[in-house]
């Protein structure tokens, strides 16, 4: 058992304290403005400006006598300029930075954008209306242009300019701004379901073309002056499926040329005034809030969480400057003595190897906040999060696959005993619970639970707690079975708990709480932390020695039980989630991706560390069995769990499964041969594109043959860290494309060595089929959760997809004679098909009546076309069903897989 003897003395002076991850500016920036290639500057959060001489190599903070948050900035020369932000703040320079003072003026509301002219006529718009000044800010006066929140500012010469605000406002002086107008000639797309949004930007390259953008991805264009706005399309992508991205701010070199920056880090860029926009590879995914041309090939992007971005060809591709460490760190833990894993907001984990002095971040493909991890030995671990995320790694944190518990609530906190017996529990009073390793999960609450649980402990496989809203303990004495209410006094969120025998325990949570008891739970009593400051973990080395850390940098450590805690100082404010021990001392993380690092020089300190690998026993207490009686009736001659199947032609077929186990029949599956895969991975799909070539997918490995499967090569091993592979489709040696979750596809030009991953923005549900007819046009399709799915179609090649359909029914195949002739498979079995290249879609009305004729229910799960009027399916009760009428009739297919199959 770790001690934490240690602990006391690092907290009276034996220590070396650091920050050993920060983010690289602890501030959210909000507006960029540069005058020419090497002057620019950034303003953001808390009186943050930032300058830099040297076109971004280096950055300097300047000072400015306010705490405040900046929300825009504007540069007229290299040595004046303006800032302006919430309650009114105005601030300006006239020797480039080097001075900044505060502009009195009669606005007390928030400022969200300034435009001069020259160095004496300026506007701001906020949240009250318009300023207006025309000697440089000394005076500012106060002009009723809306009766709502204006957003942003342009104008092209002293006369003409244009405002922009809150439900749909358009507004446009001819006069310089003694008269505004309001345009309202705003001509939506016809697939535009939004009726109203509020405008943050506007921008023209002349005085009659301009744009206007806000949320929802709207984006405004008008050719003459404002007389008319039209939508364009932002091809932006759906956030939770049915929301676009808010797109914050424009710049445009010409009339044709421009780049936009949304929230969520979404960049897109036009080449012909707007008419396509285009989504470019993300590089972040942090809320993106100014973007400027420095030159016609170089552009700056700012955002959130210190994000700074830099292109040198156009905004065509994006380099993160900084921001990269910001996201929140939620939870860290020692695999060994020098190797910590930390993880966090926007599926943040990063890893150190020397004790937490430096950090690397692995990329992952989840957007989730992960909010816990844990690990059993110096290899194994899990990580919850968001969205019933559960991930796994047996390398010690390096890479992670992911586990399917069937729950989509959030998951909050986990506790293993072993490398095969665990519980995770989350919101909504989840508790789940595995035997092997986290390959299968089942739900432990008993109905009652409704509460969002926060913390779990568990003593060994039979006695454990879990804490959570409002003021919850429960208790179990048999793994989880059954669980009994304790009271603990509380009506306040309890985040963690920690025994030291089945006896002696504590949990914290809200507002400084601290509870402990003494009898298992039976009765809780509240220690004094002397904080309103949320404590968000505990731990104890025995009865005496504890340590808590919490919000606003609070660390609590006690020597008596917590019969009296001492406030130490931590060297941050910023709120702290997590700690783990080391021999070296304590690692804590938290608020913007802070680390800190407490060394401690003494021989007192040791730490409890997760066992090697190979060493891991599971002391299990053990349980009495229950005794069921099972026949073996039938068995099969191959030992193999089978994932996918594809036949070629009626003789000749592929099926592939777990182990890196293919199988190969030329006699309609009356037979079966081996072929060797190399792999031991599990392989998920496989598909031909004629008789010779042909690909597999699997837990991160690509395969690819071309010659019937006689040998099969690795391809990629590049893909361990992609959410599910769902759909697999090539139309030649180079081209494909790759279905999986959130509505992502991936797409190839190489045959496989590399992909490019396409975000189809309408969508959060997996992309499980996918047909193409050229390199340009395809379909996907994307059944929805509980009904209905979406029909997908693009016409270059999936860089943008668009819904061209809803269905009633989730639709789980579709297939493209050619350009016009398509066929959709339902999940009950059913039929849609069109003539028109999907402008319309009609059901087989006949096929529907042939189907509940049948004698059996079909719920089809997966479907693979040989033709445009050939396919077969699998349905839930993994029946082979086959049609060669284009659905209108579906037949169950004799195919045993255990029936003669042979090593070849």
């Amino acid at each position: 058992m770790a001690t934490l003897f240690g602990v006391l003395f690092l907290f009276t002076g034996c220590v070396k304290k650091e920050i050993t991850r920060i983010a690289d500016w602890q501030t959210h920036f909000t507006d960029i403005y540069f005058v020419d290639a090497k002057h620019g500057w950034v303003v953001g959060h808390h009186g943050w400006i930032l300058h830099t001489a040297d076109g971004g190599v280096s950055w300097e903070k300047q000072t400015v006598n306010t705490r405040e948050d900046f929300k825009a900035v504007y540069f007229t020369n290299l040595r004046n300029g303006w800032a302006v932000g919430d309650k009114g703040l105005i601030a300006t320079t006239d020797d480039g930075g080097r001075h900044w003072t505060l502009q009195k003026n009669q606005a007390h509301t928030l400022l969200l954008d300034v435009f001069f002219l020259n160095s004496k006529t300026g506007w701001i718009a906020g949240q009250d209306g318009l300023l207006y000044t025309k000697n440089g800010g000394k005076t500012w006066h106060h002009q009723e242009a809306s009766a709502f929140g204006l957003g942003g500012i342009h104008f092209v010469d002293k006369q003409r300019g244009w405002i922009v605000g809150d439900y749909d406002r358009i507004l446009v002086t001819a006069d310089g701004s003694r008269v505004w107008r309001r345009q309202n000639e705003l001509v939506r797309m016809e697939h535009d379901t939004s009726e109203v949004c509020n405008l943050h930007t506007v921008f023209f390259a002349t005085s009659y073309e301009g744009w206007s953008g806000g949320t929802d991805g709207t984006i405004f264009h008008t050719t003459n002056g404002g007389t008319e706005w039209r939508t364009q399309d932002s091809r932006l992508p759906m956030v939770y499926g049915h929301i676009r991205p808010t797109v914050y701010d424009f710049d445009f070199i010409n009339d044709n040329y421009g780049v936009a920056v949304a929230q969520g880090g979404f960049i897109i860029r036009t080449e012909d005034g707007g008419e396509n926009w285009k989504l470019t590879e993300n590089q972040t995914k942090n809320d993106l809030m100014g973007v400027h041309f420095a030159t016609p090939k170089e552009a700056w992007a700012v955002g959130w969480n210190g994000t700074l971005l830099h292109s040198t060809d156009g905004g065509v591709t994006w380099n993160m400057r900084s921001g990269t460490t910001a996201d929140d760190l939620q939870s860290v833990a020692f695999a060994d003595a020098n190797r910590a894993v930390a993880v966090g907001e926007k599926g943040t984990i990063t890893t150190s190897d020397d004790s937490g002095k430096t950090w690397t971040n692995i990329e992952m493909d989840t957007w989730h906040r992960i909010r816990n991890l844990s690990f059993v030995t110096d290899r194994e671990g899990w990580a919850v999060g968001d969205g019933g995320l559960i991930l796994h790694t047996t390398d010690a944190g390096q890479t992670w696959e992911r586990q399917t518990s069937g729950w989509w609530y959030t998951l909050n906190a986990l506790h293993f005993i072993n490398s095969q017996k665990g519980w995770i529990v989350g919101d909504l009073g989840t508790v789940l619970h595995t035997t092997d390793g986290g390959e299968t999960w089942v739900q432990q609450a008993p109905r009652y639970f409704h509460e969002m649980i926060k913390g779990i402990f568990f003593l060994n496989e039979t006695e454990g707690w879990v804490v959570g809203w409002p003021g919850i303990v429960f208790h179990t004495k048999d793994g989880g079975l059954t669980w009994k209410r304790q009271n603990s006094n509380s009506y306040n969120e309890l985040y963690a708990a920690y025994f030291i025998d089945r006896h002696t325990g504590w949990v914290v949570g809200q507002f400084g709480e601290i509870l402990r008891t003494l009898d298992g739970g039976k009765t809780w009593k509240f220690q004094r932390s002397g904080t309103q400051a949320n404590l968000n973990k505990v731990y104890f080395a025995d009865a005496n020695h504890g340590l808590i850390v919490g919000d606003e940098g609070v660390i609590l450590t006690t020597i008596n039980g917590g019969v009296t805690w001492e406030l130490q100082k931590s060297g941050t404010s910023n709120d702290l989630y997590s700690f783990s021990l080391s021999p070296d001392g304590i690692l804590a993380v938290g608020e913007g991706g802070i680390a800190m690092r407490y060394s401690v020089d003494t021989e007192q300190f040791i730490a409890e560390l997760p066992p090697a690998a190979q060493d891991m026993e599971t002391d299990e207490k053990p349980i009495e069995p229950i005794e069921y009686h099972w026949e073996i009736v039938r068995q099969g001659s191959w030992q193999s769990k089978f994932t996918d199947t594809y036949f070629s032609s009626p003789q000749e077929g592929w099926t592939v499964g777990d182990g890196g186990t293919i199988l190969r029949t030329t006699d309609g599956g009356t037979t079966w041969q081996t072929q060797q895969s190399g792999v031991t991975e599990e392989l998920q799909r496989i598909v031909f594109i004629d008789e010779n070539y042909g690909w597999i997918t699997g837990r991160g490995v690509l395969l690819r043959t071309e010659n019937r499967g006689e040998t099969w090569h690795v391809v990629r091993e590049g893909l361990k860290n992609l959410r599910n592979i769902r759909a697999i489709h090539f139309i030649n040696p180079k081209d494909g494309w790759i279905g999986v979750d959130k509505g992502q596809i991936l797409r190839t030009r190489d045959g496989g060595i590399t992909w490019t991953l396409q975000q189809t923005g309408t969508t959060q549900q997996p992309i499980t089929h996918l047909h193409f007819i050229n390199t340009q046009e395809g379909w996907a399709v994307a059944p929805q959760r509980r009904t209905g799915g979406f029909i997908l179609h693009t016409v270059d090649g999936g860089d943008y997809w668009q819904i061209q359909a809803r269905t009633h029914q989730r639709c789980i195949g579709v297939h493209f004679l050619n350009a016009e002739s398509g066929w959709v498979v339902m999940e009950d079995g059913t039929s849609l098909l069109t003539t028109d290249g999907g402008e319309n879609w009609k059901r087989d009305l006949e096929a529907e009546q042939e189907i509940k004729g049948t004698d059996f229910d079909i719920h089809l799960q997966t479907v693979k076309f040989r033709n445009h009027t050939e396919a077969w399916a699998i349905d839930n009760g993994h029946t082979i069903l086959t049609t060669e009428n284009r659905g209108k009739r579906w037949e169950a297919m004799d195919f045993l897989l255990d029936k003669g199959v042979t090593d070849s």
